[in-house]
């Protein structure tokens, strides 16, 4: 994965070697497969990870740009992670 960029959320297919809210090249699922994917990859270490600092960037009142086709699901993702138990985000 490329170096991450916590302040730019681009959910354009094809991006997710740089953002992990990025579905792969050719993805065309709609809004509710588009979360069944980011659970799935909210439970790799590595889009995890990366998922769970770009929340924490954002809660910090970071402004986080979030822009493409899945910009509305991927801010309620971050939004919702920011109030996520301490524990939860432990064992996930």
């Amino acid at each position: 994965m490329a170096v991450l960029n916590a302040a730019k959320v681009d959910t354009t297919p094809g991006n997710d070697a740089v953002c992990p809210f990025s579905p792969p090249l050719g993805w065309e699922g709609d809004s509710a497969a588009y979360m069944v994917l980011m659970r799935s990859r909210y439970t790799d270490l590595m889009h995890g990870q990366r998922m769970i600092f770009t929340s924490s960037f954002s809660r910090r009142s970071n402004q986080v740009e979030i822009i493409g086709p899945y910009a509305e699901e991927a801010t309620r993702i971050i939004e919702a992670m920011h109030s996520k138990p301490k524990a939860l985000k432990a064992s996930a």
